[in-house]
């Protein structure tokens, strides 16, 4: 028996379920992974904020969305409408209603999440104008797609001709409405995405890091990208073959996207820093490695020790008068050098002594 219910050999192969699978998966770990690794971050440095469980409740609307999604593929979906199974008709529109209102719903969460955040970038400042255009914003996203999804569950009359397409009755025209619902979506998108940054061109900080502060939030507009793409198969779904593959997956798409970019602002700095705190420590390790292949026998433990203390004291330490250690004169002496690094040098001859020291380290460029 194929993965498609119902159908035969030929039917199973034709159909694109495969693909739908894959990107499903892979975009729900990819989501999942860096949505929870922004919550793990968050949750060890100051505890979870209200955006942070908008961001939670978000990535599990998606998961269920891409799970919702694979299940209709055992009914059709990812086939043309003629290739659709008879006998799985009922399953496939129940599973494909409980999906339409969990996508619009979901989406809204990860927008309101980054609105949130932007009340973060304001705290203690005086932009009281500023707050309650994001406020009001917040709301009226969340107003807008929870509108979107009750149109969706009542689109029928009776209601329950929804997940049941042979009960007599009528329904919303599909073209019409998925485009009020496109609207909505796209419109959103695009404010939830250009509202930071007046605050971020006013923000005090180099170019360079305000330039990629704005990019990350600016990537928030690939979901809108993501939107427009998914309502051109509107036509396809209302006037072609009706194969609804492309728009289910530019919504899982949108979705997961979604998370990744509500989160991306607050690990980039950590990964940032984490880049620079390696690049410094292998610096260091590096010059330590090359002063010990220079330096005295091999074994001897070294302390490093702050050469601010009085002359006779670096003078028992090996310190050549004149402020300089012995170790930087021949630092000093080796023209490859272009930068320099002033400490002096103790030998630790008892081993067994606790080794407590003060690395301090004046550095001269």
């Amino acid at each position: 028996m194929g993965w498609v219910l119902n159908a035969t050999e030929a039917i199973n192969d034709e159909s694109q379920y495969p693909t739908i699978i894959t990107i499903c998966v892979v975009l729900s770990v990819v989501s999942i992974a860096i949505v929870g690794t922004r919550l793990w971050i968050r949750f060890k440095a100051r505890g979870l904020a209200s955006d942070d469980w908008m961001s939670a409740l978000s990535v599990a609307f998606a998961l269920i969305y891409s799970i919702l999604c694979i299940v209709q593929t055992r009914y059709g979906l990812g086939l043309p409408i003629k290739d659709r199974p008879a006998a799985s008709l009922i399953p496939y529109t129940r599973v494909n209603f409980a999906g339409r209102p969990i996508y619009q719903i979901g989406i809204s969460f990860f927008k309101i999440a980054l609105l949130i955040s932007y009340l973060r970038l304001l705290k203690g400042t005086d932009q009281k104008t500023y707050r309650y255009v994001v406020f009001g914003t917040i709301l009226l996203v969340f107003l807008g797609h929870l509108g979107c999804a009750l149109s969706l569950i009542f689109a029928c009359n009776p209601v329950d001709k929804s997940w049941n397409p042979l009960k007599a009755g009528t329904c919303l025209a599909a073209g019409p409405s998925f485009t009020a619902y496109a609207v909505v979506t796209i419109v959103s998108d695009i404010v939830v995405a250009i509202l930071p940054l007046p605050v971020l061109l006013k923000l005090n900080i180099q170019t360079s890091k305000k330039v990629g502060l704005i990019g990350i939030f600016l990537l928030g507009l690939f979901t809108t990208v993501c939107s427009i793409l998914r309502y051109t198969q509107i036509d396809r779904i209302s006037h072609g073959d009706g194969n609804s593959t492309m728009l289910v997956l530019w919504g899982t798409i949108e979705f997961n996207v979604g998370n990744m970019v509500s989160s991306l602002p607050f690990l980039a700095p950590v990964f940032m820093r984490k880049a620079k705190e390696y690049r410094t420590k292998n610096s260091y390790n590096n010059g330590s490695s090359h002063q010990n292949s220079r330096g005295g026998p091999k074994g001897e433990h070294f302390k490093l020790s702050d050469v601010t203390t009085s002359q006779d004291h670096d003078n028992d330490k090996g310190v050549i008068p004149g402020g300089k250690s012995s170790s930087e004169e021949n630092i000093l002496q080796n023209s490859g050098i272009m930068k320099s690094i002033t400490y002096s040098v103790r030998v630790d001859e008892d081993r067994k002594q606790p080794r407590r020291r003060n690395d301090s380290f004046e550095e001269n460029v």
